[in-house]
Formats: structure tokens, C-alpha cells, sequence
């Protein structure tokens, strides 16, 4: 006995029905297996990592500040991934003894399948566990140091699971002057050719690793500008930094530099 239209209607919409349960208990299953985060946000080990280090040598001008943050964030929010490690570190006299990032968290997920997904959730969950320590961190306002050993940082830095990942960004807002003396410092150096400026750094690292090297690392520096100091000291910095940031490879590899506001 044949079926009606009526019937077949019937039993096309009851196999749609149970082809939509199925497909909503597949998605609850894939959801349901996939690992929990750590305490830091994290699932699993990131394969990406971006690292903001802040010069909190001296003090700077609410504009400058308040770029640093504007950028900082913009790159986070537009480029950095879903359960990519983003991690702020300070810089100061302190750093030589105590390098300890002041933010590191894994960026959550924002958006998700409303069948199964609380996005309203998602989104709070983002703000307030990510985006606001991230911000509170980013906003703190440097102190006056006796030193600014820039590039012991992030040496020491780069020799961390922070900024090791198979993919990485550095973002890096200082004037970029370094000053760590007794060993090395721009305000006394003698930089009348690049080579001499850079063996001169070199000495000073004499036993430690002489330069970072990185993989697959872009890298931003975002130059706080400082007009009282010599044109010799500016010299130096102009000469040591490409050289220091010249062991790159891969895809990703590269240097950008550009100046902040507040001169």
C-alpha cells in the first residue's frame, strides 16, 4: 500500500527531527571531550605567545601611556588568537634579580554555537578574567629607576616557556636606552661605529648569552621618544638594536619599529 503525501510529509519531518537531535548530541559530545583550561586559561600547551614588556624605568606622559595601552590592546583584541598565552612583563632596576611577569593568561574564546553555548557567558567570562587584569596591568604608572636593563630582559625572556611557542610576538614599549652600568650602559658608551658599539655590548655579556635568539617571532618596538639626552647616546641605541634583534627565522620573522607620542 502506497503513502500518502500527507504520510510522507509525516515521516520526512519526523527523520528531520531525529537527524537535528543527532546532530545536537554529536556537537554536546564534541564540546563535552574537549579538555578543560588550566588556571592561567590555557587548554593544552598554546602554540602561540605574545609578550608586551613595558619600560617602567621612568616616568612618562599620560599620552604616551595611554598609546601604549591603545596599542597593546588593538593587538591582543584583532591579532592574537583563541588560546593564545599573553603575558606583560615590567621592566626596571628589579628585573636583573627578579623577572616576573605582573599578567599571563591564555585568551579565551568569544563566540561559540548558541546551541550549545552560553555566549553571553563566553563574552563575560573574556572581559572579566582577561581583558580587565590585562588592562589593569597594561595601565600601571612607572616609577623613576636607577637603571633600565632592557636587554637583559629580554634575553632572559627569550630563554622562557613565555616566548617560546612555535609561533610569537614581541611587543616592546621603551625608549630603548639601555642602562645597566656598571657593565654597559648607552649614557657612557663610546659609539662611533656600529661594530664597536656592538662589541662593546658584547664585553659586557661576556659569560651570558650575547644576544637572543628568536623563532618565528615578530617584533614590535614602539619607541618612547626622549629629547634630553646626547646625540651620542641616541647613537648607540640606533646602533645596538638592529644587531640585537638580527637572529630571527622563520615565516613570521620581523622587526617593525615606530615612535609614541609624548616627546
Amino acid at each position: 500500500m502506497s503513502m500518502s503525501t500527507k504520510d510522507k510529509r509525516g515521516v520526512a519531518l519526523i527523520v528531520g527531527a531525529g537527524a537535528i537531535v543527532c546532530a545536537l548530541l554529536g556537537t554536546y559530545a564534541f564540546v563535552s571531550r574537549k579538555p578543560a583550561a588550566d588556571a592561567s586559561g590555557c587548554v593544552g600547551t598554546p602554540e602561540r605567545s605574545t609578550v608586551v614588556v613595558l619600560d617602567h624605568s621612568e616616568t612618562i606622559t599620560d599620552q604616551t601611556r595611554g598609546e601604549i595601552v591603545a596599542r597593546a590592546v588593538a593587538y591582543i583584541s584583532d591579532k592574537a588568537q583563541t588560546n593564545e598565552r599573553v603575558t606583560v612583563f615590567n621592566i626596571s632596576e628589579a628585573s636583573k634579580k627578579s623577572l616576573v611577569p605582573v599578567f599571563s593568561r591564555c585568551k579565551p574564546s568569544r563566540s561559540g554555537s548558541r546551541l550549545v553555548t552560553d555566549v553571553r557567558s563566553l563574552e563575560r567570562n573574556y572581559q572579566q578574567k582577561f581583558m580587565v587584569p590585562l588592562r589593569q596591568a597594561l595601565n600601571a604608572v612607572p616609577q623613576n629607576s636607577k637603571e633600565s636593563p632592557i636587554a637583559q630582559a629580554l634575553i632572559d625572556i627569550t630563554l622562557t616557556e613565555f616566548l617560546r611557542s612555535p609561533h610569537n610576538s614581541l611587543l616592546v614599549f621603551s625608549d630603548m636606552l639601555e642602562n645597566a652600568p656598571p657593565r654597559y650602559s648607552m649614557y657612557s658608551a663610546s659609539c662611533v661605529e656600529q661594530g664597536q658599539t656592538v662589541a662593546q655590548f658584547k664585553a659586557s655579556r661576556r659569560g651570558a648569552v650575547e644576544r637572543p635568539r628568536f623563532h618565528d617571532t615578530y617584533v614590535e618596538l614602539n619607541i618612547i621618544p626622549r629629547t634630553d639626552v646626547a646625540r651620542t647616546t641616541l647613537r648607540c641605541r640606533d646602533q645596538l638594536w638592529p644587531w640585537f634583534f638580527g637572529d630571527n627565522e622563520g615565516s613570521r620573522a620581523g622587526l617593525n619599529v615606530d615612535y609614541l607620542p609624548g616627546a
